[in-house]
C-alpha cells in the first residue's frame, strides 16, 4: 500500500512537471539580448529584462520587457512622460523585424539587430 502511494505521488509530480512548457517563447528568443530599431528609435532589450534606449525625440528610454501571452509588455520609467505601469501590446514577428501594435492600433516596426 505504501509504495503504491509513493508511485502514485511520484507520477503526479512527473506529470504536473511534464505541463510546464519550458520552451521559450520565439518573440522572447528573437528580441532577447538584441538592439530594436525603428527610424531614430533604437531599444535594447536585455536578456535581463531590462529596456534602454533612445527615442527619435532624443530621450532617453528606460524600463523593463517581457513577453507575455505573445504580447510585448513593458514597463517603463524614462521619460516620465511615459512612466506608468505596465502596458502590453500584440506583437509579431516578420521577416526579422518585431511588428508591435500601439494602444492607437498603429504598428511599429523594429528591425532587430
Amino acid at each position: 500500500m505504501k509504495s503504491t502511494i509513493l508511485m502514485l505521488t511520484a507520477l503526479i509530480a512527473v506529470s504536473a512537471c511534464a505541463a510546464v512548457s519550458t520552451t521559450p517563447d520565439p518573440l522572447e528568443q528573437a528580441v532577447s539580448g538584441r538592439t530594436l530599431v525603428a527610424g531614430d528609435t533604437r531599444l535594447t532589450a536585455g536578456a535581463n529584462g531590462a529596456l534602454v534606449g533612445t527615442l527619435a525625440s532624443r530621450d532617453t528610454l528606460s524600463g523593463t520587457w517581457r513577453i507575455t501571452n505573445g504580447k510585448w509588455c513593458r514597463t517603463l520609467t524614462q521619460p516620465a512622460r511615459f512612466a506608468g505601469p505596465e502596458v502590453c501590446q500584440d506583437a509579431a514577428l516578420a521577416d526579422g523585424q518585431l511588428v508591435v501594435i500601439g494602444s492607437n492600433g498603429s504598428p511599429t516596426t523594429y528591425n532587430i539587430e
